[in-house]
């Protein structure tokens, strides 16, 4: 093992030193006895080398990063594993608050709860997996509003399919936040579908907006006039019924926040390959 090259102008002196005395012209009177001396410095140089090849082979303890701040949460909002949870095949819905579901979606997309990983932090990473039919972790919050503010905090972990974050009533009403690839970017594809007397649903137009890195805060809110929606704060749409011509803008269907990583139709952009890769969307906390 070499020894540490700090260490090395120190020995590499004292040899130096010693062949400087031995090669002195002897003192008049006779040959200076340098044997002593010559006998300490190589004591002193063997025990540098030493001490030299013992902290060259010391490891240092390397500190921790320090963990990131914890997660500050808006009134309001609950860690999504703070809430009472069971799949949907055992959940007790008269006192289980959030279910893990395990039926399949208006879309295809099987509830699979071995696809959620409940995290240290309070946080729930809800996976994909491609198949037949597709599977995802998908969370359903049990309770149910028919107007007000939804929201989530969310993080798109790993792209690759529609990652969702909605609200649904039994007549169809439903507002989107879903994660599309459009002209070659991601972005969130926002809007609306209101029911119509007869059965079916208008949809309104999409919002797009770009996608950003980390977590962020994602609500809507539904009253007379308007379903508007917010991306940490910021207004970034709103629909009224005039974007949903023939649709009934009632307000007594209750509706209840549902997030999910989805497969969806050509329209969300998504490859076969994409999907294929997996994709996983972390939820931090609801409002419901």
């Amino acid at each position: 093992m070499a020894y540490d090259p700090d260490l090395q102008p120190i020995i590499d002196g004292f040899g130096s030193r010693i062949a400087a005395l031995e090669a002195a012209v002897p003192a008049p009177g006779g040959a200076a006895d340098l044997a002593p001396l010559t006998a300490r410095m190589v004591c002193v140089e063997d025990k540098l080398s030493a001490m030299a090849l013992a902290l060259g082979s010391v490891v240092l303890p390397v500190e921790p990063p320090p963990a990131p701040p914890a997660l500050e949460l808006p009134e309001g909002y609950r860690r999504t594993g703070d809430f009472r949870r069971a799949r949907g095949d055992a959940a007790n819905w008269s006192l289980d608050e959030l279910i893990m579901t395990t039926w399949l979606g208006g879309v295809g997309t099987m509830g699979d709860p071995s696809l959620i990983d409940w995290e240290t932090d309070g946080s729930a990473l809800l996976k994909h997996r491609d198949g037949t039919p597709p599977r995802s972790g998908v969370i359903q919050v049990n309770k149910a509003k028919a107007s007000g503010t939804w929201g989530a905090i969310l993080e798109v972990v790993d792209e690759g399919a529609v990652c969702a974050f909605f609200t649904y009533a039994s007549n169809a009403r439903e507002f989107d936040f879903e994660l599309i690839r459009k002209d070659g970017a991601t972005v969130w594809a926002i809007g609306i579908h209101m029911p119509k007397t007869g059965g079916g649903t208008v949809s309104s137009p999409k919002v797009h907006v770009p996608l950003a890195a980390g977590i962020h805060r994602y609500e809507f809110a539904y009253d007379a006039e308007a379903v508007t929606f917010w991306i940490d704060g910021a207004q970034v749409a709103r629909f009224t019924a005039a974007d949903v011509p023939g649709a009934s803008w009632e307000m007594e269907a209750k509706m209840q926040i549902l997030c999910s990583v989805e497969h969806h139709a050509a329209w969300a952009g998504w490859t076969a390959a994409d999907y294929a890769g997996g994709a996983a969307m972390r939820v931090h906390a609801l409002l419901a």
